[in-house]
């Protein structure tokens, strides 16, 4: 290791991997490398060892894998990236030099649309885009102000776009400690109060935390419907329009909505199916030859369809599809196939608790009998804390966060293979 590198790396470096234990700083002789500054592998920042006035403004600096921004400790400020702008368009022109106070949580917050500072230019003028499959890309911003500084290295194209613009980003500066500050709420409060005032208003990006995202658990689910070859020969009828395009819908949707989709088709079923089947009793009833001469005991059966259908609540026509239609079998399949998770109770973000579905030691014929309405019971609460927020019974909430998306995208294969089943029971 040389001076410079012996230099930045006892004097500099510490504070800024202490303040972003997400990057990963590499030291090779002459150049030190900052890979994934901003938790995604896309940009990394790269200096020579002996550019110590770059590194000592590191010093200062945390970069929040949840923004595409800098934030300067030392001024307890956050700098969100924005763009190069054109004054003579009307919606950008209405926000150079816009500023205000806002006041939220008992805290001030100065904020304002300005050119970018000389610490942001300086990682912007050190940064790299690296070729990566990461889903999470961050800074996509960060390109624009690097490029802003070597104009004679870019196309003649690449420089027309630059003709004329102005570069500016939001700054919110802090009058606390902003180590203090839940900064995810304040940009979810600032995101909504702006856009209340005016919708044009450039939101600002909130990503959850990469980290846990991509810490968990590795996991697919069931592919066959039951240990076999996929069969040489299939037969199906007309599936009604609705349900087809519910579970089509919910295939390609995110796991969230999915689950939704496909609880749709257990409600549909309820209503349609059951009338349906009552009004095909009634049918067969009415098509008897020897009608005109029922006795009282075929009234009474008559009438009873009509008592049957209006004593039956919503609850009771979904169960009663479910119990009719599906296959506690194949749906033992799903369950079997992720076992560890279905014999645990699951916390949710937002307070929402859901009791284990099945015990540690359970056999087939155990939840033969016991899976309903074992198992409706908590499709329908989960379902409950989605649509209206809250459960009604406990008053608990789904938050809309990667760790509650990722625990419903476990219950997903078993309401899909509700959902299918049904469909094809209603042929």
């Amino acid at each position: 290791m040389n001076m410079n590198s012996e230099f930045v790396t006892q004097d500099y470096l510490p504070a800024f991997s202490e303040n972003n234990p997400h990057a990963n700083v590499r030291i090779d002789d002459e150049m030190v490398t900052i890979e994934s500054p901003w938790g995604s592998k896309n940009v990394a920042i790269a200096s020579p060892t002996d550019n110590h006035s770059f590194f000592q403004e590191l010093e200062n600096v945390r970069l929040d894998p949840a923004f595409d921004a800098v934030i300067h400790l030392d001024a307890n400020t956050v700098e969100v990236l924005f763009l190069y702008v054109d004054p003579n368009n009307e919606d950008h022109a209405s926000l150079l030099n816009r500023q205000f106070t806002l006041h939220f949580d008992g805290v001030r917050f100065d904020c304002s649309f300005a050119e970018p500072s000389k610490r942001l230019m300086a990682i912007a003028r050190h940064t790299q885009n690296i070729p990566s499959d990461d889903p999470g890309r961050s800074v996509p911003q960060i390109a624009a102000f690097r490029d802003a500084q070597r104009l004679d290295e870019l196309s003649d194209r690449a420089k027309r776009y630059f003709a004329g613009k102005v570069p500016i980003n939001f700054h919110i500066m802090c009058h606390e400690s902003i180590d203090r500050i839940d900064l995810a709420s304040l940009m979810r409060h600032i995101n909504f109060i702006t856009d209340y005032y005016d919708r044009r208003f450039p939101e600002i990006v909130i990503r959850e935390d990469l980290a846990e995202a991509k810490n968990t658990t590795s996991w697919s689910p069931r592919r066959h419907i039951e240990e076999r070859l996929f069969p040489a020969e299939l037969s199906i009828g007309m599936i009604d329009e609705v349900v087809l395009q519910l579970i089509s819908v919910a295939r390609h949707a995110p796991s969230r909505q999915a689950f939704l989709y496909y609880y749709q088709v257990i409600e549909y079923a309820g209503h349609y199916f059951i009338d349906e089947r009552a009004r095909s009793q009634m049918r067969r009833f009415l098509r008897d030859p020897a009608l005109v001469n029922c006795d009282e005991r075929k009234i009474r059966d008559f009438l009873s369809l009509f008592t049957t259908q209006a004593n039956q609540g919503d609850d009771a026509k979904m169960k009663k599809v479910i119990e009719d239609v599906v296959n506690p079998s194949l749906i033992w399949l799903e369950i079997e196939h992720d076992r560890d998770f279905f014999s645990a109770p699951q916390s949710f973000d937002g307070g929402f608790e859901m009791p284990s579905l099945i015990s540690k030691d359970m056999s087939e014929d155990g939840w033969k009998a016991t899976w309903m309405p074992n198992l409706y019971d908590r499709l329908t609460r989960m379902r409950n804390s989605l649509v209206h927020a809250r459960e009604r019974r406990e008053n608990k909430v789904i938050l809309p966060t990667i760790k509650n998306n990722q625990l419903i995208a476990r219950y997903e294969p078993v309401i899909a293979r509700m959902a299918q089943q049904i469909a094809l029971g209603m042929l």
